[in-house]
């Protein structure tokens, strides 16, 4: 794929893809993830020249189309205006180490970061749980501070693995994906199974483990790419009657 020099907002074929991504944000804000201004998520330029992340100063539920930077692997802006995000470096270093990543999350969901802080291992205790029975879930706890050098976010590459998503604990939570579905799921679904684990263990009640085996075919059966795009297009409904009555930039609180 080639790439003729010209503003991000005028290549269609970048245009459409950062629509969605921003759209993802508005969803997030939705679905627990909104906190003030912090918040962001990035998408690998197709044309390899690095990323492009939600400008600063936005609420998650404000972001739009024009709302990115292009920057490279370093941090140099070479597109588009606005304040950098301080934690560039968790995008940038996740997507170095991940070429199979194209959209990288990072939020202060409340349940994930409560769960976050505890010394519980997520599991696959309901549907949601299950998006993640493969790889599991890990924790960073090497600093509770924010992932704004390049050491940082190496290392949370680096313990983020092969998973979808891992804590960052006393902070938040980093997710990913192939395409911004499977990213924006992967922080619902995260939010959702951590209130779903956080309920189960305070009802005092007895519980055990699903067979890890089993989850893991039932990730299988009941997220194949069909899936994954029906829920998408499910929440982007949702935000649309949303949208349809409060407009752009409302929180949902």
């Amino acid at each position: 794929m080639s790439y003729t020099h010209g503003q991000y907002h005028q290549d269609q074929s970048i245009a459409n893809l950062l629509e969605d991504v921003a759209r993802a944000h508005r969803i997030l804000e939705l679905e627990g993830h909104g906190d003030m201004s912090m918040g962001h998520l990035s998408l690998r330029d197709p044309f390899g020249r690095g990323l492009w992340l939600k400008r600063g100063n936005l609420a998650l539920s404000e972001v739009v189309g024009d709302d990115f930077i292009l920057i490279d692997f370093d941090g140099n802006v070479l597109e588009g205006q606005g304040l950098r995000h301080l934690e560039w470096p968790l995008h940038a270093e996740i997507m170095r180490a991940r070429p199979d990543v194209n959209v990288v999350g990072h939020s202060h969901a409340h349940y994930s970061t409560v769960f976050g802080a505890t010394d519980l291992e997520l599991g696959p205790y309901n549907n949601h749980g299950v998006w993640f029975a493969k790889e599991g879930v890990p924790r960073f706890t090497d600093t509770s501070h924010i992932v704004t050098t390049v050491e940082l976010g190496v290392e949370v590459a680096k313990q983020l693995g092969a998973a979808e998503a891992i804590l960052l604990e006393h902070h938040g939570i980093a997710f990913v994906g192939g395409d911004v579905t499977q990213a924006t799921l992967a922080g619902i679904f995260l939010e959702w199974a951590a209130k779903f684990q956080l309920d189960l263990v305070a009802s005092g009640a007895k519980f055990s483990l699903p067979d890890p085996a089993e989850s893991v075919e039932k990730l299988r059966r009941i997220y194949p790419p069909k899936a994954q795009r029906n829920y998408w297009m499910y929440f982007n409904r949702k935000l649309d009657r949303v949208e349809a009555v409060q407009g752009v930039g409302i929180a949902s609180m």
